[in-house]
Order: structure tokens, then C-alpha cells, then sequence
């Protein structure tokens, strides 16, 4: 039995000049689509050419497209997917598309004129085959880039999978204005606008203070199979999250299941034994479609570039979602992970002097018996009810558990200039790591009209929990290492030596809890003109207690914040120029809460605090294919934590220091011409100290880890004529110099300016399979990507290797 209520599958907006456009119908564009379900074909037709199309989800299920390629009419590609299905292709009196049976006997199923609701605002990425979204959803509702008074760059489906970007820290290494910065105890920093993006991830809209941890700085093993896109904040998101950080916030979108069925297989291999195998599937689960399911396996074994370092991957990823009724649907997700490895962390020294070991790049200076075993478990919950054409609400929740057990030694110290050898001290730690969050949002959306415009409102509130219970142990191991010739077989400590001498560790049991309420307006003063008005009013507080250890002995340690009614508001406006550009303006908040941290009387730090102001121009071309962006920056940040000098023992801190960071980026995303698909984007940033504890800092870089220059760029290219089945890709990942004050001889240990070149070609096989050669650091350019001390902490970038992938969809 056929679903008695009509389903929209896509609507977008025509291909368009910027003068008078022609009709859809008679424009011919450039299709380079490979055989697969017909749902998903036509989703992809209507997606390009801005056309609605009609059907019912059973009229498509299980039936097959063929390839669509080459220059047509928008109904010459529709007709062309259609054929041999027996479903036929009917113009509505709009001018709209239906599908319908072909058959004409009595039994079969005539459809009439479908009535069809205004342009959708879906942003879902798979099978868009874009760069560029449709539209964005961390801020709340969907909204188009242009509508976004803010820096936000979306990671689309087709991105992740064109450059085989698996993990957090490969898909911020190629998003535009981030620096990736290793951490010498596992897990990678990311920096935004000269600043550190501290935990501030969401899972479709829900925060969770996931990350900023000691074991995995502000990275943690999320594998993107599970996902349909990333999206990427630059700039204050105090609106999102009542704790909000400077630097910005990402939202995962995950996958969710199809109105059709579809099937992806896909094997790949790589250099340093490097193999993946995935299998996505998913579908409608019942006859009328209203429920859809999916599912994702992913298994991957690796080795690196480095000596001893393995690790292996098992994802496992199940959703559900349903249909209560036409205007409520609800969802439920669970998703596995489970990492079992042998890291090489600490990086490498360097002479005394700061000068370079030139060691291969293939040195790791850890012991063979380093493991880390980290399992994370994640529920998702959602339900959306749209209560009529306006108004809609929306309520979703995530539980993540995560454990960790690590063991690991690194030799921290610099080698005597001139010396052959070295006999260099090893830190051995342990980490048993235990993290459970889980939060909650709740909004309403909808639009109302008032003094002749319409308007939106926006009216939700959300909180987070995270708890840490860990107990960690670091100690000087009785053997030391010499880096120019290193022993990956020196023995192995028991527990209770790390617990005897212990240098520092203990238990630790951190609660943090967040709540707020916010809303957000859209007031449409004139026709070019929107005001957007928001604000969010929080509550936090954060417990530590635990125990520090030293040489077997342990001292408590307790600490608390609190902070009530803190108000973040956030101001922006916006003026079209024209249909494709727009201006606008915004003003933000910063509150970041400070309670770990003790004054010299034993008070509890203020919080850092601050404003975040952006000023720009966004174009959006070919109706939405095509988007583009630059913007002014200024953010000041002050009353950050910094060591008291009048403290005796440097365990007590004040409120102190000013900084400013500013510059400018400007990106482009989408379809720039026929067949060519690019992300580029270009960063400048400038850092510098206002106002510090240590007077001789007033003036200086405040952050010279982020380079001032900062390039990434990714295209793709589908052939025509003879090679329509040959894609070609290229791109770069650029900066210029950035360095790292020595703490301990004041010596700046620098990584000079860089270009690493990668690439890409694909070949589609048949209608069914693909494969494609990925090549990174193709001129296998040598440099750090990391820069730390004389000690430890620098980190080489990967030499040129090639992955190898065989994808089939069916």
C-alpha cells in the first residue's frame, strides 16, 4: 500500500543569470551522475537544476538509475534516470515535475496535480555532490551562509569523502582558518582566530563538553563515517554554549536514513599498511517508508610513517527514525567506537640550543610496550513536530560514555650540542580515564508577520553535563634513552612504581554542569535590511576533587565555580546589496568560567570574559550553488589566568592579561564554474599582548603557534567528452612561519613557511563501481608540523604517501 500522503523529494532553486532567468525547463546543464538508486538520482537532478519534484517514496524503492551524463535539459536528465523504470515523467500545471506509474491499465495508481509547499531549506549533504551547503544548522533553524552573520564553513559529504578525511583532527587540518597544533600526551589543539577551540562540539545542535582534556587535548576518536557533514564556527559562540569560548565551535550532523534504499561498499589501502573497509547501508524499513533505517561498519588497521606506531579502528553506527504522523517524526542513533593502538607521543627534542636534530622522520623514541584502548558509546534521541507552515519544534539529545587506559614513555630533554649520543631522561604515565556527558536542546522556530514583513523567532534552552572520573600517574622511569640511537625495548615499570614515585598524578573527579535559556530574533526592517537580536542567559558550576600524588604521598585538593544569570548577547545585522550579496555586521559576548584556578588568598579566580566583533560581505550565486565570503575581525580577550609571580611555588594564579587578536579571511565554496568544485579559503590573523603579568610580554605576539598566513585550498573536476569518466583533484595547505618561545632558554624554536601539495584522480569503472588514487604531500615536502622546546614536543608532518580506493554503489 503507497503512502497516502505525497512526498516532496527535493526542492532547490534554478540555475540563474544575474540578469532575467530563463525557465528551468529549458536550460541546459552539465549532469556527471553515476549509476545508483533512482531516489537518490532524481534528489540529484532536481538538487542542480532548482526544480521540485513529486512522488511517492514506494514508486522508487528498490529500483535502480542509470548514468546521467552530459549537457541537458533538467527533463531530458529526468526522463534519462527514468528510463526502463516504468514510472513516467508528468509536468504539473506549476510547471513542477511528478513521477508517476508508466502503466495505463485500471489497476495502476494515477497521481494528480501534487500541491507543492515553497523552496526547502534541508541541508542534508549526501548526494548533493557539493562543496557548498544548502543551508547551516549550528546556529539553530536552517539559514543559508548569506543569512549567517558569522564565519562559518561547512565540511560536506563530498568533501570528507574526495580528500578520505576519516577523523576530527584530518578534517580541521583542511578547514579554512584552523591550526593544528600536537599535543605532546596524545590528541591535537585546534586553534581558530589566534585562540584555542576549547570544547566546544556539538552533536546535531547539542553541546557537550567533550575534549579539553589531558589525554586528548581538544581532539577525541569520532570517526566521520557516521556523519553527512561538519560544521565549523570561527568567532565567539558564547550563544551556543553557556561556557563559550573564543575561538569558535563545530557541529556533527549525523547520517540518517533514506526515503530509499541505497548501499555503499568501500575498500581502500594505503601506504604504511594502511586498510579500510566500510559498508553503509540504508533505506526505507516498511512498505510505506515511514520508517527509515541505516547502518554503518567501519574497520580500519594502520600503521605510520614512525617507527612502533599501530593502531586499529571498529566503528559501528545504527539510526532509526520514524514517522509518528506527517508532521512528527522522531529519531533514535547509537554509535560504537572502539581504538586500539600503540601511539608514539611526546615528539622529538633538539639540541640545547634550540637547533635541529635532523632525525628521520621515521624516528619514534617510545617504548614498543606504549598502548592506549579508548571505547566510547554515544545515544542520540530526537523528535521534531512541525506544527503548521510556520512554526516547528525541535528536541534532541545526546549520552556519550567514553573510558580510556593508556600506559606510555617518552624521553623529555635536549642533547648537548656536538653530541653522537645522548642519555636522556624517560617520563613513563598511566591513565585509567573515565568521561560521561550527555546533554539536552529544546527550541521553537517559526515566523510571524508584523508591519508588513515577516519575521523569525527563536525561543529554546539546553544544558550539559560532563563528569571525569580519572586517575592518572607520572614518573621519572629508572632507564633512560638515547635519542640518537633509540631502544623501543626498555623494561617495563608495574603500577606500583608509578604510585611510589610518582612526580605528579592522583584521582580526579570533575563535574561540570551547564544550563541557559536562549532566543533569537529576526526582524526584517525593510525588504534589504534584517536585524538579528539574540541572547542566552546561564548557569554553571564546576566541582574538582581529587587527590595529588607525590612520591607516594597524596594531598587533597578540592575547588569549585559557580556562576548564576550570566547574560551573552549577541547582535548582528544584515543589508542585501542586491539578490547576491549581502553586508553584514555582528557583535558577541565571551564568558569563560575560571574556577580550577586559586588566587594567592586562596579566592577562586574571575571569569575571562571579553567581545567578539566581525564585519563582512557573503555572495551566494547559481541560486546557492556557489557561495563566497570575507570579513574584518577584532577580538580582545581579558582577566585570562596567568601564573602569580608573587606566588612562592607557582601553584596560584590571578586575573591578568589582555589580548587582542584581529585579521581578516575570505573563502569561497561551490560550483565556480561548470564541473569544478572548490573550497578555498585564506586567513590573516595578528596576535598581540595588550596588557600581561610580566610587563616585558606587553606588546609581543600573544599566540605564535597560529601562523599569520594561513591557505587552504581543495578543487575537483569532473572531465567531459572522451574522459567523462575521469575526475582530477588538487589542492594546498599553506603557511608561513610560525614558532614556539622556549620556556626553559627563551630560544624561538620555528617552523619556516610551507606548502604541502595533494591530490587526487578518480575513475568510474561501470555504473557501479569507482576508484580513485589519493596522493598527500605530493613533493613530500620535510618540515614540523608541531614546534615545542628543546625537549620535546615537535612533531614531524607526514612524507608523501598514496591511499588507494575501490567504492561501489548500489
Amino acid at each position: 500500500m503507497l503512502n497516502p500522503w505525497p512526498y516532496t523529494l527535493s526542492v532547490a532553486v534554478a540555475l540563474a543569470t544575474l540578469a532575467s532567468p530563463a525557465p528551468v525547463q529549458a536550460q541546459e546543464l552539465s549532469f556527471n551522475l553515476p549509476a545508483g538508486p533512482l531516489g537518490n538520482t532524481l534528489n540529484a537532478i532536481a538538487s542542480q537544476s532548482g526544480q521540485i519534484v513529486s512522488l511517492e517514496p514506494a514508486l522508487v524503492q528498490g529500483k535502480q538509475a542509470p548514468a546521467v551524463i552530459g549537457r541537458m535539459s533538467p527533463e531530458q536528465a529526468m526522463n534519462r534516470a527514468l528510463s526502463g523504470s516504468q514510472l513516467q515523467l508528468r509536468i504539473t500545471g506549476q510547471g513542477n515535475f511528478s513521477v508517476e506509474p508508466a502503466a495505463q491499465d485500471s489497476g495502476a495508481l494515477q497521481l494528480g496535480v501534487t500541491s507543492i509547499v515553497e523552496r526547502s531549506l534541508d541541508p542534508t549533504s549526501e548526494g548533493s555532490g557539493s562543496y557548498t551547503p544548502r543551508t547551516v544548522t549550528i546556529g539553530k533553524g536552517a539559514h543559508t551562509l548569506k543569512e549567517t552573520p558569522q564565519s562559518v564553513t561547512v565540511m560536506t559529504r563530498k568533501m570528507l569523502d574526495d580528500q578520505n578525511l576519516n577523523t576530527i583532527e584530518q578534517v580541521m587540518e583542511k578547514t579554512p582558518g584552523i591550526t593544528v597544533y600536537d599535543s605532546p600526551m596524545g590528541g591535537k589543539y585546534f586553534y581558530s582566530r589566534g585562540f584555542r577551540m576549547t570544547g566546544q562540539y556539538q552533536y546535531d545542535g547539542v553541546p557537550l563538553d567533550i575534549g579539553s582534556s589531558y589525554v586528548q587535548a581538544d581532539s577525541f576518536s569520532s570517526d566521520m563515517a557516521i556523519y553527512d557533514r561538519v560544521e565549523v564556527l570561527r568567532g565567539a559562540a558564547g550563544m551556543m554554549k553557556g561556557a563559550g569560548g573564543t575561538a569558535g565551535a563545530v557541529n556533527f550532523v549525523r547520517k540518517r536514513g533514506e526515503y530509499t534504499p541505497h548501499t555503499q561498499l568501500s575498500l581502500s589501502a594505503g601506504t604504511w599498511d594502511n586498510y579500510r573497509g566500510q559498508i553503509d547501508t540504508g533505506g526505507p524499513l516498511n512498505e510505506d517508508g515511514t520508517l527509515r533505517g541505516r547502518a554503518v561498519v567501519t574497520q580500519q588497521t594502520r600503521q605510520y610513517f614512525y617507527d612502533i606506531g599501530d593502531r586499529k579502528d571498529q566503528i559501528y553506527y545504527g539510526a532509526l527514525d520514524y514517522d509518528l504522523s506527517p508532521d512528527t517524526t522522531v529519531g533514535v542513533g547509537i554509535a560504537y567506537e572502539d581504538v586500539d593502538a600503540t601511539p608514539c607521543w611526546g615528539g622529538l627534542p633538539r639540541y640545547a640550543d634550540g637547533s635541529d636534530l635532523k632525525l628521520k622522520r621515521s624516528t619514534c623514541l617510545n617504548t614498543a610496550w606504549n598502548q592506549q584502548r579508548s571505547q566510547r558509546t554515544t545515544f542520540f534521541g530526537d523528535m521534531k513536530h512541525t506544527f503548521n507552515d510556520d512554526w516547528a519544534l525541535k528536541v534532541a539529545g545526546v549520552y556519550s560514555k567514553n573510558t580510556q587506559d593508556m600506559e606510555y614513555a617518552f624521553p623529555s630533554g635536549s642533547v648537548p650540542v656536538g653530541s653522537t649520543q645522548s642519555s636522556t631522561p624517560m617520563i613513563g604515565s598511566i591513565y585509567d580515564y573515565d568521561q560521561t556527558d550527555y546533554g539536552f536542546d529544546a527550541y521553537v522556530d517559526g515566523k510571524f508577520d508584523a508591519f508588513g514583513q515577516q519575521h523569525e523567532l527563536i525561543v529554546g534552552a539546553n544544558a550539559s553535563h560532563s563528569r571525569k572520573d580519572d586517575f592518572y600517574a607520572v614518573a621519572l622511569l629508572p632507564d633512560r634513552q638515547d635519542v640518537l640511537n633509540p631502544n623501543h625495548h626498555l623494561a617495563q615499570p608495574d603500577e606500583s612504581y608509578y604510585l611510589a614515585n610518582a612526580s605528579r598524578g592522583g584521582p580526579v573527579d570533575m563535574r561540570v554542569k551547564q544550563y541557559g535559556a536562549y532566543s533569537t530574533v529576526r526582524l526584517k526592517l525593510a525588504d534589504p535590511l534584517t536585524f538579528v537580536l539574540g541572547s542566552r542567559v546561564s548557569w554553571y558550576k564546576s566541582e574538582n576533587e581529587g587527590v595529588s600524588y607525590y612520591r607516594g604521598e597524596g594531598t587533597p585538593l578540592r575547588s569549585e565555580s559557580r556562576e548564576s544569570g550570566q547574560v551573552t548577547p549577541f547582535a548582528g545585522i544584515l543589508f542585501d546589496l542586491n539578490d547576491n550579496l549581502t553586508t553584514y555586521a555582528s557583535y558577541t559576548d565571551i564568558f569563560t568560567p575560571q574556577g580550577n584556578y586559586k588566587t594567592i588568598t586562596g579566592a577562586t579566580l574571575k571569569p575571562l570574559i571579553g567581545q567578539s566583533y566581525e564585519l563582512g560581505i557573503k555572495g551566494e550565486w547559481f541560486d546557492g550553488r556557489l557561495n563566497s565570503a570575507f570579513n574584518l575581525f577584532r577580538t580582545v580577550q581579558k582577566d585570562a589566568a596567568q601564573d602569580d609571580p608573587a606566588c612562592p611555588d607557582s601553584s596560584c594564579s590571578q586575573n591578568s592579561g589582555k589580548v587582542r587578536a584581529q585579521g581578516f579571511e575570505a573563502e569561497v565554496s561551490g560550483e565556480v564554474i561548470d564541473r569544478l568544485q572548490l573550497l578555498a579559503g585564506y586567513t590573516y590573523t595578528q596576535t598581540k599582548v595588550l596588557e600581561d603579568a610580566d610587563a616585558t610580554q606587553d606588546g609581543l605576539s600573544y599566540n605564535s603557534y597560529v601562523p599569520r598566513h594561513l591557505l587552504r585550498v581543495w578543487a575537483d573536476y569532473a572531465l567531459s567528452g572522451p574522459l567523462e569518466r575521469v575526475t582530477v583533484g588538487a589542492g594546498v595547505n599553506a603557511q608561513s612561519r610560525n614558532y614556539r618561545v622556549s620556556p626553559i632558554s627563551g630560544n624561538d624554536i620555528s617552523q619556516s613557511g610551507y606548502a604541502i601539495w595533494n591530490g587526487r584522480i578518480g575513475y568510474r569503472i561501470d555504473d557501479t563501481w569507482s576508484v580513485a588514487l589519493n596522493g598527500n604531500n605530493l613533493f613530500d615536502k620535510r618540515y614540523y608540523a608541531t614546534v615545542g622546546t628543546e625537549g620535546f614536543g615537535n612533531f614531524y608532518g607526514e612524507p608523501r604517501n598514496l591511499v588507494m580506493s575501490l567504492k561501489a554503489d548500489f
